[in-house]
C-alpha cells in the first residue's frame, strides 16, 4: 500500500516523558508543540512531508529489529524515527527517542548507544497504549472537522446543482447525499437526502454510522452553506417527500424566499 504525505507524526509516550518531560494523559496533536521545542520542529519539518518518512536517510545500524533512522537535531542531538505502515489509511512516523550526541562518548552513552539499549530493554517502540491514542486522536480529528468539511462540500455541490437542472448526487464530508432543487413561484425548495449507510473515515479507517448527532450536524452545515449562497432560509424541516424515492436515506428540506435559478 502506498502512503502519501502528510504523514501522521507521533511521539511515543515513553519518549514524550523521558525526552520532553511530559506525560500523555489524553490524545495529543503533537503539532501543537511546534514552536516550543527544536526537536519537535525538526521532527515535523523533516518527516511529515517526506514521501519516504525518513527512510532515505541515515539508518541507525545499532538498532536491529526495525528500520530506524537518525533525525539530526543540530550538532549535539539525535532522534530516532520509525516509518510505521501498519495502521492505514495514514502512515505514522514515530519519534522513538531523542538523546544527546557526542562522538567522545561513542560506544558508551552516545545517542546511538542509548537507542540500542532501549531496543534491547523493549522500550524503544510504540506500545499498545500509543496505538490506542492514535485511534482516539484520529477519531477526534474527524469529528472536529466534520462540520467544516460538510459546509465546504455542500457549498460546492449547491453551486453545481443550480447548474444541473436541479438534481445532483455527491458526497458531503464523505457521506453520500442527493440534492433536488425545485422552484415554487417566489420560493425555492432544496431537498437533501442523506445516506444512512456507514462511511469509512479517511484518517481513522473506522466505520461511522449516521447517528442523530451526525445527521443534525450535517443538516446544519448544509443549511449554513445554502445561506452563504442564497440568503437566510425561511424554514428547515425533516421530510419524507423527496422528489425522487428515498433509498435507505434520511431527508430534510430548506425553503428560501427567492430563487438563484431565475
Amino acid at each position: 500500500m502506498e502512503f502519501k504525505p502528510p504523514h501522521d507524526c507521533r511521539i511515543t509516550a515513553r519518549c514524550f516523558r523521558a525526552s520532553f518531560g511530559f506525560r500523555i494523559e489524553r490524545p495529543y496533536d503533537f503539532s501543537a508543540f511546534r514552536g516550543e521545542n527544536t526537536a519537535v520542529d525538526t521532527f515535523f519539518s523533516k518527516r511529515e512531508n517526506d514521501p519516504d518518512g525518513g527512510e532515505g536517510g541515515e539508518k541507525v545500524s545499532k538498532v536491529r529489529k526495525r528500520p530506524v533512522f537518525a533525525l539530526h537535531i543540530g550538532k549535539k542531538c539525535r532522534g530516532a524515527t520509525w516509518f510505521d505502515k501498519t495502521k492505514p489509511p495514514q502512515a505514522i512516523v514515530w519519534l522513538l527517542a531523542v538523546e544527546p550526541h557526542d562522538e567522545r562518548f561513542k560506544g558508551k552513552r552516545d545517542a546511538y548507544d542509548v537507542f540500542a539499549k532501549l531496543e534491547v530493554a523493549g522500550d524503544l517502540y510504540p506500545t499498545p497504549t500509543d496505538y490506542k491514542l492514535v485511534e482516539f486522536t484520529r477519531r477526534i480529528r474527524e469529528t472536529a472537522n466534520f462540520g467544516s468539511d460538510a459546509r465546504e462540500d455542500a457549498k460546492a455541490l449547491l453551486v453545481d446543482v443550480v447548474r444541473s437542472a436541479g438534481y445532483l448526487v455527491g458526497t458531503v464530508a464523505q457521506v453520500p447525499v442527493r440534492f433536488a432543487v425545485v422552484e415554487y413561484g417566489e420560493l425555492l425548495r432544496i431537498s437533501v437526502a442523506v445516506s444512512e449507510s456507514p462511511v469509512t473515515g479517511v484518517l481513522s479507517g473506522e466505520r461511522f454510522s449516521l447517528t442523530d448527532e451526525r445527521f443534525l450536524l450535517l443538516a446544519e452545515s448544509v443549511r449554513r452553506a445554502a445561506e452563504d449562497l442564497f440568503g437566510e432560509a425561511d424554514a428547515e424541516a425533516p421530510t419524507f417527500d423527496f422528489p425522487r424515492k428515498l433509498q435507505n436515506e434520511r431527508a430534510f428540506e430548506l425553503l428560501f424566499p427567492r430563487s438563484p435559478l431565475s
